[in-house]
């Protein structure tokens, strides 16, 4: 049970619309003040080279809750925890690793969708690499496409 003097110490300091009285997992869900509009085309027009550090606001996204606006990659699987989402609806992904953002579902599997959806969780930001190649600069994990608009 929560310090009542706490809930009102807050209030009364005009903290309580930085925070949802909520917890997920452990960790405070923040207000949707908190959650950073990002525009995907910003991104995915990055001229990337491997090992060179990438926009400083770009990467001050990383760990960041964020909304994003874009398109399931044409070719998504139905029924996988994961897809790659685009900027337009007309491209396939991987074309280059600065062109897709990598999300992964926390709870439910994909089904898709054609139209343009917004999506908000947290974003990781960097090179991740399997067997010596860079597979994705951008990631973002979302509890569930159901929540999505």
């Amino acid at each position: 049970m929560r310090c009542p003097c706490v809930l009102y110490a807050l209030l009364t300091l005009g903290f309580c619309g930085a925070f949802v009285q909520a917890q997920d997992s452990g960790r405070l869900l923040l207000a949707d003040d908190d959650i950073q509009e990002v525009n995907i085309t910003k991104l995915t027009s990055v001229n990337y080279r491997k090992g060179k550090p990438l926009p400083a606001d770009i990467q001050n996204l990383d760990g960041k809750r964020v909304r994003i606006e874009g398109y399931m990659a044409l070719g998504t699987l139905e029924g996988v925890d994961s897809f790659e989402f685009v900027p337009e609806s007309c491209e396939c992904g991987r074309s280059k690793v600065q062109h897709f953002i990598d999300v992964t579902i926390e709870e439910g599997l994909t089904t898709f969708r054609p139209g343009r959806i917004t999506l908000e969780g947290v974003f990781s930001v960097g090179e991740k690499e399997e067997d010596g190649f860079v597979v994705s600069l951008y990631r973002l994990t979302i509890r569930s496409l159901d929540d999505e608009e």
